[in-house]
């Protein structure tokens, strides 16, 4: 990065338990492909399982698409352990869900924002937000939800569009 185009923010946090990333997409955007190290090629059931994640996305299309995405690295009989979730569905399905989530019947979601509304899951390791589409305020919100346990260390990624870094 060129340092008249970086800005610095400095601010007190108290998650300093959450390590910040970012990451340049370097696949189509519709193939979601940077998402595959969530799931390996050689994933068979009986490996570790991946962290409970959350990735945010801005448009519910591609938090859909993302899952089903996701969900084909899986054995068709695992599939349920990656879900999408957003505010086409019911609030029992979004009760349950979350309860899944939590107790660990589910691994991950692919969202949109409303999953930052009154969600407290205490263990997600790992939260990813799919393009630099959002504020920085919002960004923050999202990645406010990795670790509300402080005795876990967790991962915030940004997956950034190529169009946002210099590449020299």
């Amino acid at each position: 990065m060129c340092s008249d185009k970086l800005l610095t923010i400095q601010t007190s946090v108290n998650c300093a338990n959450i390590k910040l990333c970012v990451r340049k997409i370097m696949y189509s955007l519709s193939s979601y492909q940077d998402l595959s190290f969530l799931i390996p090629n050689s994933w068979k059931d009986g490996d570790p399982i991946p962290p409970k994640f959350l990735i945010f996305f801005d448009d519910i299309q591609d938090s859909i698409a993302a899952a089903k995405t996701i969900q084909k690295r899986l054995p068709s009989v695992l599939h349920h352990k990656i879900k999408w979730f957003n505010s086409d569905m019911t609030t029992s399905f979004k009760e349950d869900e979350v309860d899944c989530l939590i107790s660990g019947e589910t691994w991950g979601l692919c969202t949109t924002e409303l999953f930052g509304m009154g969600m407290d899951v205490p263990d997600i390791l790992l939260v990813i937000q799919w393009k630099a589409t959002c504020k920085l305020a919002t960004l923050w919100q999202r990645w406010g939800h990795a670790v509300r346990d402080c005795g876990l260390q967790g991962t915030a990624i940004l997956f950034a569009e190529k169009e946002y870094f210099d590449d020299v």
